[in-house]
């Protein structure tokens, strides 16, 4: 029985580490690309916050294809969830480097089990976060998707009716996006199926040991 328990830990312990390899790899090319499209500041944005209010009421110029390639927030999403990704996930190895150093010696201490009580409250404050800006992105694009266009030219003709973004920051977080919510369920069911398995080999060792 400790042995099946032990396999269980150590099978979960991998699970956890390729999935953590996994999400920082998938955070650092949202931020990447995030941080590509974003919009730029330049001189001619500066001045435009100068513009009077009768001016600014008479005419609301498009941003143009250099200052800003993602103007729908696709870019904005890819930045800002690849920096909650990338932070939770740092917050999680901390945790089980922490829990793993504090176990070492056999015992865990007071300052100890305040310290990993501190990270475990952080660590699900984050997947809180991750939760959030899932259901953010997926309003964000998804809503967002019949009307999107990657042709400037297109956007500007009708910008009323169509919304812009270039290919690669819209079809990156569309993709992303999809992956996620299809993980999720795949995920659940991976983990009951784990539990179910290890419940039966537990039951087995058990009445091995009783026979």
């Amino acid at each position: 029985m400790d042995q099946v328990s032990e396999e269980k830990k150590d099978n979960a312990d991998k699970t956890q580490k390729g999935y953590s390899f996994a999400q920082i790899i998938l955070g650092v090319i949202m931020l990447v690309i995030g941080l590509k499209h974003l919009p730029a500041a330049t001189e001619g944005d500066a001045a435009a916050t100068t513009i009077s209010e009768e001016t600014a009421a008479e005419v609301a110029p498009l941003p143009s294809e250099e200052s800003d390639p993602c103007p729908n927030g696709a870019a904005y999403y890819l930045y800002v969830a690849g920096i909650v990704l990338l932070v939770a996930n740092l917050v999680s190895i901390v945790s089980h480097i922490s829990k793993y150093l504090a176990m070492r010696d056999g015992k865990v201490d007071c300052g100890e089990k305040c310290g990993l009580g501190i990270l475990s409250f952080a660590s699900f404050g984050m997947v809180i976060a991750d939760i959030v800006m899932l259901i953010w992105g997926s309003v964000l694009v998804f809503g967002a998707w019949s009307t999107w266009t990657d042709d400037y030219a297109t956007y500007a003709a009708a910008p009323e009716e169509l919304n812009y973004c270039a290919y690669q920051p819209m079809m990156t977080a569309f993709v992303i996006l999809i992956i996620k919510w299809v993980l999720i369920p795949l995920l659940v069911t991976i983990i009951c199926c784990c539990g179910c398995l290890c419940a039966c080999c537990i039951n087995a060792a058990r009445s091995t040991q009783t026979a």
